[in-house]
């Protein structure tokens, strides 16, 4: 009896143990792992939350942007040979081209829908802040938003055909001063305040670069770098003029315009609260080969390259104008460039460049930095030119309401090429002179903090004259049926209506 005793409270004890210790599994572990929240990192600013496990800060964010706009067609300007049909080519190389373009064949509608996704992280370091930023941008457009024509010259008809584009408009490393990948160019000053392009360079989707800033205290910065000109508008930077055994230049076309160095770009400029200033420069190669027939015969079919050193300056200066209204101001810009296109005039603000957006005559080809031309009617040698342009540029904000703002913008471009392009016949490569000046106004109502509906209207308008030749000598009478080889003189302006919805997040 005592032995079944001993064997039953042995048993009871065991099973006691036994269920104490199931039970003690089921309670919380004072050892585990305390969970972690994701905290607000209020270090870089609003948005930015600590990653998990990490000692970076992160912020997400995008944007969605539909525009939508309106801009009435306009017929084309016609030039003929001496004697003969519509010139139905194109330009340069000696073959004859046609400019002709009906009206009814160009679109006037523009419908574009973009989204963006914008990721900004931040780590600490002995060396300061290491940042690493990306902005990847889908945009579907159809209509002029894909492919507005040059009305004028070089028409691009029916550009219905909707497609969607992936672009990546900001990707780069920030550490200790340096800046390397795709970021806003050193030169740049204006803000983006209005819709349609204008013309005065801009840089939408940055532009790859190795760059050091340096902070001078008092607000004072300046910036030295090198950056790739392979991003920009006007990447093929020479040309020739075309053949014309009439012509005093006789001249031929180049075979590539290769790019071999990046452009050097500084600034210095000063943040302050009564606004900003900045001055820029730029210096950059502008290379071409001179290839005439002779000359490939010995070469390999390519001549001797040709180099020459294109150069822009530029000064801008914003001031806040609180008296007012709370976010008043006013910025002012000016550029002056030689061979530089891209830095002073052609690349625009926003989606489109200032070629196709405003959808007006002129600028005929003036899509290079630089001309290269055959000296002698043989063509021995050559001679070089660079294009000039002058550009000035204005902007004004004022808050009407906290939530109500206009902007009112202005540009003015006068693009001057070289004395024997200007007198070359355009269907030979040849460019004229050119004067430019565009004004846009919105309106912009936020009803809520980053989100944005507006409507805008704006009008360009371009004067320029053409030469052309008659017996291989430059004329400057009136295009008419009598004399159809002619210097035209173009006066082309147009408006466009714009609306855009926006959301920021």
């Amino acid at each position: 009896m005592t032995a079944i005793k001993s064997v039953f409270l042995a048993t009871s004890s065991t099973m006691l143990l036994v269920g104490g210790i199931a039970q003690a599994a089921d309670l919380p572990s004072r050892k585990a792992a305390p969970v972690e929240y994701v905290r607000v990192c209020d270090a870089y600013g609003a948005g930015f939350y600590w990653v998990p496990g990490t000692d970076t800060c992160l912020k997400v964010g995008g944007r969605v942007r539909i525009d939508t706009w309106y801009t009435p067609s306009r017929n084309a300007v016609q030039l003929r040979s001496a004697g003969g049909p519509a010139y139905t080519g194109a330009p340069g190389g000696g073959t004859a081209s046609s400019t002709f373009s009906n009206s009814h064949g160009v679109d006037e509608l523009g419908w574009y829908a973009r989204g963006l996704l914008m990721m900004d992280a931040r780590t600490q370091s002995a060396w300061g802040t290491v940042q690493t930023a990306v902005t990847l941008r889908l945009a579907a457009q159809t209509g002029l938003a894909q492919t507005a024509p040059f009305v004028g010259y070089n028409v691009t008809p029916l550009a219905m055909a909707g497609a969607t584009t992936p672009i990546i408009e900001a990707a780069y490393i920030r550490f200790a001063g340096f800046t390397f990948g795709q970021a806003a160019s050193n030169f740049a000053f204006l803000p983006s305040a209005t819709y349609h392009s204008l013309w005065a360079a801009g840089f939408p989707n940055g532009i790859r670069q190795v760059s050091y800033t340096a902070l001078l205290g008092a607000g004072i910065s300046a910036s030295i770098a090198l950056e790739n000109r392979g991003d920009l508008t006007t990447t093929g930077t020479a040309n020739a003029l075309g053949f014309n055994p009439l012509s005093p230049t006789a001249a031929t076309a180049t075979a590539t315009s290769p790019q071999r160095l990046p452009a050097l770009v500084g600034n210095l400029r000063v943040d302050q609260a009564w606004g900003s200033a900045m001055l820029s420069g730029v210096v950059l190669q502008n290379t071409a080969n001179f290839a005439t027939p002779a000359v490939q015969a010995v070469t390999n079919g390519l001549g001797p390259l040709v180099t020459r050193t294109g150069w822009a300056v530029g000064a801008g200066v914003r001031i806040l104008l609180p008296m007012l209204a709370t976010g008043d101001s006013v910025v002012g810009w000016v550029a002056y460039g030689v061979g530089s296109l891209d830095y002073t005039a052609i690349a625009g603000l926003n989606s489109n460049t200032s070629l196709t957006s405003n959808y007006v005559g002129g600028f005929l080809r003036v899509d290079r930095n630089m001309t290269v031309y055959c000296v002698g009617a043989g063509c021995p040698a050559f001679g070089v030119e660079q294009a000039k342009v002058l550009n000035l540029a204005g902007i004004f904000t004022h808050y009407w309401t906290p939530s109500l703002r206009s902007n009112l913008q202005g540009t003015y471009v006068r693009l001057t090429p070289g004395a024997v392009t200007r007198s070359t016949d355009w269907t030979n490569g040849g460019l004229s002179a050119a004067t430019g000046w565009s004004v846009q106004g919105n309106v912009i109502w936020s009803p809520v903090r980053n989100f944005d509906i507006g409507a805008e209207l704006s009008y360009a308008r371009v004067n320029q004259t053409l030469a052309g030749f008659a017996g291989g000598l430059p004329t400057a009478v009136p295009c008419t049926a009598a004399a159809p080889m002619c210097a035209a003189s173009v006066s082309s302006g147009n408006w466009t209506g714009r609306v855009r919805v926006e959301r920021t997040f």
